[in-house]
């Protein structure tokens, strides 16, 4: 081990408390997904193939409705997005976790250069590059010209393999005030720093998350739609998740830029070091005890993935990271029910089970229509061509959101590329499925994006 001790490394894989870890995700209490899933049957008993139908199209339907209206709630932003913390050497120290897996050197070169730009007293920072002591560049990274305020943690390469596990590492070892995490490609914001800190004035806020935007020089189909997707969730839909945390909202957070205080971090054990989106389950987790997450217009450029290759795999992760962070925080049920409420508790299914769980059913729809339209084979007649509508419904609700998100965040940069969400959906919908797969044969198995260092070096 270098850089820590044992207790450190104890921390980081099992600090979290054994009733909030993904550990063991399928011998907890699981009472509440049994009686969902025994209800759903008792009512498709009783209902018959409509109510079926018919429970299938208000469900999907609604979901894509609570993501619109939190787009039309997170249009505005606040009065003091722009206010930033005045620059002084009294500034509290921030430390900033940059976990890495075989990252090429001229990646590493460049996310130092990023990293290093940004505006804060350097002797106040703590930046902390995480690589797993079996590393490909370990060594070419250690012999990087750093400058002082960078330090090199090698992880021991042992179970879990997870970004959150050398999180909580670095973590564990900081005397800092603040943490934030960038992934390599990264590019923050010069301010970003100042920024985050202006928003933490607030003692009630225990986060703040930042937007990422995505820059590729030469982006192709993929990574347009990739960038439409992305300023839309960033720049909308989880600031009105934000805005919307007195009406109950809980707010899963982003992968990177995400800034939190390291004392209430480390009393809620840290990051769950099992699970594949622990960024989401943190959100979750903080909710769940009270505290507010704010969005902060504060920004981090990232490289958009632009090859079926590598997206399938990324969304396979988030998807079944979405997956493990529903079933673990519902095996705690009675804990949950109590801390969110019912009310709560609905925006934690709308958010979380229902980004997996429309995705699944949207083939279902179809395959109900075409059954009955070209088959004969339906119940009543306005439910043959529900199905139809209630897609055209959705996709008009994504295609509104994008177009709104495109014009007034980036003058309609790729506005065109909202017209064709569905084909970028039917993509997303095999990731679901594979997620599916991987959930049962690999739940903790992390799939690393490849950083391309051309598109990462070309950025400047």
């Amino acid at each position: 081990m270098q850089g820590y001790k044992q207790e450190h490394y104890e921390f980081a894989t099992n600090g979290l408390d054994p009733k909030h870890s993904s550990k063991d995700l399928f011998k907890g209490d699981h009472t509440f997904n049994i009686v969902l899933v025994a209800l759903s049957l008792l009512a498709a008993f009783i209902f018959g193939y409509n109510g079926i139908v018919l429970a299938l199209n208000i469900f999907s339907f609604t979901f894509f409705l609570y993501r619109f209206i939190l787009t039309l709630i997170g249009l505005t932003g606040d009065k003091d997005d722009e206010k930033k913390t005045e620059y002084s050497e009294d500034l509290p120290k921030y430390s900033i976790l940059l976990p890495m897996r075989n990252e090429p050197v001229d990646v590493v070169k460049t996310l130092i250069k990023n990293i290093d730009n940004l505006n804060y007293p350097k002797d106040k920072l703590d930046v902390v590059m995480l690589v797993d002591i079996d590393d490909d560049h370990l060594a070419d990274i250690r012999a990087l010209a750093k400058p002082d305020h960078f330090r090199i943690l090698s992880s021991e390469a042992t179970f879990p393999f997870t970004k959150p596990k050398v999180c909580n590492l670095g973590l564990a070892t900081t005397d800092a005030e603040f943490v934030t995490i960038y992934d390599a490609e990264d590019e923050p914001e010069a301010d970003q720093l100042l920024k985050a800190l202006y928003k933490f004035q607030d003692e009630n806020v225990a986060c703040v998350q930042c937007r990422l935007h995505y820059n590729n020089t030469n982006p192709n189909w993929l990574a347009r739609f990739f960038n439409l997707e992305y300023l839309t969730w960033f720049s909308t839909t989880i600031v009105g998740l934000a805005k919307s945390q007195g009406r109950g909202a809980v707010v899963p957070l982003g992968g990177t830029s995400q800034h939190l205080r390291v004392k209430q971090l480390i009393e809620i054990g840290g990051w769950d070091a099992l699970n594949v989106t622990e960024d989401c389950d943190l959100g979750i987790r903080l909710s769940r005890l009270g505290y507010t997450t704010v969005v902060s217009n504060s920004y981090t450029n990232e490289i958009a993935v632009e090859k079926i290759k590598f997206f399938i795999p990324q969304r396979t992760r988030w998807q079944m990271g979405f997956m493990v962070t529903y079933i673990n925080h519902c095996k705690q049920f009675p804990a949950l029910i109590r801390e969110l409420g019912l009310y709560r508790f609905l925006h934690f299914l709308m958010s979380i089970l229902g980004n997996f769980l429309n995705p699944l059913i949207t083939p279902l729809l179809f395959f109900i229509w075409v059954r009955s339209t070209f088959f004969g084979y339906g119940g009543e007649t306005f439910l043959n061509w529900l199905p139809m509508v209630t897609l055209i419904g959705n996709y008009l609700l994504i295609v509104i959101s994008h177009l709104l998100a495109s014009i007034l965040f980036q003058r309609g940069k790729y506005w065109y590329m909202s017209l064709l969400q569905p084909f970028y959906y039917l993509i997303q919908v095999v990731t679901v499925y594979r997620a599916v797969y991987k959930l049962f044969t690999a739940t903790y198995t992390w799939e690393k994006t490849p950083h391309e260092v051309d598109k990462v070096a070309s950025k400047k």
